[in-house]
């Protein structure tokens, strides 16, 4: 069967605790800078199993905050994914730009290679399965910074109720076997978290959303976030779509812009609109920075593009 390891911070004395439950978490859990409460004793115990190199982590615990940073992230071993599922309590994580609060149920994955902030405000039972970065193939590039899964529909609610049973059966698992639950998992959240086109083929939908934003060029609002909802991807597939073509989404947008206002600069019937006015026609919010993109682009400012234009 399945050995695994426990640890209490009850088989310490309560001045110890605290201290004890910081060593106890960096040392399963990758190195962690906490913060616990000050007062005497901390309640926290861990039951920790090796899933043939991935680590199956119980952590019951009770409120602490902490932190990675980059000194953290410079004593850990290897590259890791965690997939973390909350089975009671609460606990908030910031990492990149997401920042959530997590409540029974819900499911997280989060990049041992980035910064990271967490705060448990009240008694927390969560399990973690640490992924080595390399054991995700394709979609390790996806697993990039923190995601929120969806755990209740759809293959998300399966990886949850797979971790979940993993949780409690662990330990009867035949030692060989262990490193076939740990698979099944992570090709599961591989699945999850690796883009796919849909409904349209990558290269027609790119295509679709080229000619959108060409259509909206004068909408302010023309944002990565607006333009995946439109179409119905992720941001994040918005970008990997992007990625093909050498740019980005808002280098694309701010170029088209440009070259836009650089024609109606040429038209003489626009003679009497001024920069400004030409700027924010083109969906640019600011004229100043309207004017240094212009400039950075085409060698002159706005004014003498237009005065070199005139002189013909």
């Amino acid at each position: 069967m399945q050995a695994g390891n426990h640890w209490t911070s009850g088989v310490l004395p309560p001045s110890l605790r605290a201290e004890g439950t910081r060593a106890m978490l960096s040392s399963v859990h990758l190195p962690w800078s906490l913060d616990l409460p000050d007062r005497a004793g901390h309640d926290c115990s861990l039951t920790w199993h090796d899933l043939g190199g991935c680590s199956l982590i119980e952590c019951r615990s009770a409120p602490l905050s902490g932190h990675r940073d980059q000194a953290d992230i410079r004593r850990t071993q290897g590259d890791h994914v965690g997939m973390l599922l909350v089975l009671s309590g609460e606990e908030s994580v910031r990492q990149d730009e997401l920042s959530t609060r997590l409540g029974p149920g819900d499911m997280l994955l989060w990049d041992g290679a980035r910064p990271i902030r967490f705060e448990v405000t009240q008694p927390l039972h969560k399990v973690t399965l640490l992924i080595p970065r390399e054991r995700f193939g394709r979609a390790a590039t996806a697993a990039r910074g923190a995601l929120r899964l969806e755990s209740r529909n759809g293959l998300g609610a399966l990886a949850a109720g797979h971790l979940a049973a993993l949780t409690t059966i662990v330990g009867d698992i035949p030692a060989g076997h262990a490193p076939l639950a740990a698979d099944i998992l992570v090709d599961l959240l591989g699945r999850l978290v690796e883009p796919r086109p849909e409904p349209a083929t990558g290269g027609d939908l790119l295509a679709r959303i080229l000619g959108h934003i060409e259509a909206n060029l004068e909408d302010p609002d023309l944002t990565p976030s607006r333009l995946a909802a439109r179409f119905g991807i992720s941001v994040r597939y918005l970008h990997m779509l992007f990625s093909t073509t050498g740019g980005t989404v808002s280098a694309h947008v701010r170029a088209r812009r440009l070259a836009a206002m650089r024609r109606d600069l040429a038209d003489p019937r626009l003679a009497d609109s001024t920069i400004t006015q030409i700027a924010f026609a083109w969906g640019f919010g600011d004229a100043a920075h309207a004017s240094r993109a212009f400039s950075a682009a085409y060698g002159l400012s706005p004014s003498r593009w237009r005065a070199a234009r005139r002189r013909g």
